[in-house]
């Protein structure tokens, strides 16, 4: 084996061993035979030098038969990841088959996920923790509970009203300088494709429309509210990544689906995960416990919220958004995005269950769970559409979602 130089690599050399960047991501694995996209691959990463046989170790190595090493360690791990799925679905090979390729091109991002040592250790708690209250009692604490800013329910009634003008909706944002530029720089960013710069928000109002301008302001609004809470108990880049991808997922899915209002498909996307955010910086030792009983039981961390609150995130978020004046379908999508339903849910309902799903299977974001659930064969079929449409939605995700993010969050 030799070291070689990234720019003095060929087509044809193959890898002595496996290729990992600064931030301990894998990139290849060893034995590759490595093409100009690989190449290309390395350079972009930054990688200086790597590994490579030399020609008469590549003579003496037996070409193995079907796939290579290297992609039947990305089955083996997409197989666990997958493990609780009916991979002869249609749809479940299908997201699998994309993840594979995502695998492929590094875009897969919950390899380091399988590489932790699981606790093997003590439940540390039988779910009795004695910080935790009574969750109708968190409600009506104002003390524990988030006040949110009165331009959050300004802009919430203004969506909520059918009657709301553009004029309406830039009256209440104007209030706030720091959200106004920022909501001109997501209108001029290349997620939208407007052929003119929009600099006032009268035009961002008349380009978008009314109600997509407000839905854009309140996702701003809670994200910035939000920020404030500790790294320590969640990494807020991760979890707004995710909810922000559903907010996409669930958009796009939209014009895919008849009957289905697109902008508050968004606004529960993103706030889906809402309640276990909140429980996350009230309770952070039960969260903690709980997360280690769930890890020792190989259960869902929503498979136990019960027991240690008394009910799930999502039902707590549900409450949360009714206690905010949320509207009644907006709790919904809220409350039922974990749901096994026994029946065909109604369409924004599945529609929102199904782009948290197809998140999580992509790995895009932390969810907080270390696995993927089962889907809901109901909530899919309640979107009535063909498997056929997954691979596009996931290529506007794509497309979309790195620079919406930063804009959002950064």
């Amino acid at each position: 084996m030799k070291k070689l130089n990234v720019y003095k690599i060929k087509p044809g050399m193959i890898l002595g061993q496996d290729v990992i960047n600064a931030e301990g991501r894998r990139l290849f694995f060893k034995n590759l035979e490595l093409s100009d996209k690989e190449i290309r691959t390395l350079k972009m990463w930054g990688i200086p030098e790597v590994i490579i046989l030399s020609a008469s170790q590549k003579k003496n190595q037996t070409k193995p038969k079907g796939e290579s090493e290297g992609r039947k360690k990305e089955r083996e791990i997409l197989d666990k990841w997958f493990q609780k799925n009916d991979r002869q679905n249609p749809v479940i090979k299908t997201v699998y088959d994309i993840c594979l390729d995502r695998f492929e091109n590094n875009q897969f991002e919950k390899v380091a996920s399988f590489k932790k040592k699981k606790n093997k250790g003590k439940i540390l708690s039988d779910g009795k923790t004695k910080d935790v209250i009574d969750i109708p009692r968190l409600l009506k604490d104002d003390i524990k509970l988030p006040a949110l800013p009165t331009i959050f329910f300004e802009i919430n009634e203004a969506i909520k009203n059918p009657k709301c003008s553009g004029k309406d909706i830039v009256d209440i944002v104007s209030k706030d300088t720091s959200l106004s530029a920022t909501l001109l720089k997501i209108v001029n960013s290349a997620h939208y494709g407007l052929s003119k710069k929009v600099e006032s928000l009268h035009y961002a109002a008349m380009a978008l429309g009314t109600q997509q301008v407000s839905s854009l302001a309140f996702g701003i609004t809670v994200i910035k509210y939000f920020k404030g809470i500790s790294e320590k108990r969640v990494n807020m880049q991760s979890f707004w990544q995710h909810s922000v991808a559903c907010a996409i997922t669930a958009k796009t899915f939209a014009t895919h689906v008849k009957g289905v209002n697109s902008e508050r498909v968004f606004i529960g996307g993103l706030l889906h995960d809402i309640g276990r955010l909140i429980l996350l910086n009230s309770y952070p030792d039960a969260c903690n416990s709980l997360v280690n009983k769930a890890q020792i039981l190989g259960l869902f961390h929503y498979q136990l919220e019960e027991k240690y609150f008394g009910m799930t995130h999502g039902k707590f978020g549900s409450l949360l958004a009714k206690n905010w004046n949320f509207s009644d379908k907006l709790s919904e999508l809220i409350h039922h995005h974990h749901t096994q339903f026994k029946k065909v849910p109604p369409k924004e309902t599945g529609l929102v269950y199904m782009s948290n799903w197809l998140v999580m299977a992509l790995g895009i974001g932390a969810s907080g769970e270390n696995g993927l659930p089962r889907l809901s064969m109901n909530a899919w079929n309640a979107l009535n559409i063909s498997e056929s449409i997954l691979e596009p939605v996931v290529k506007q995700i794509d497309r979309q979602i790195v620079e919406v993010v930063k804009f959002f969050y950064e």
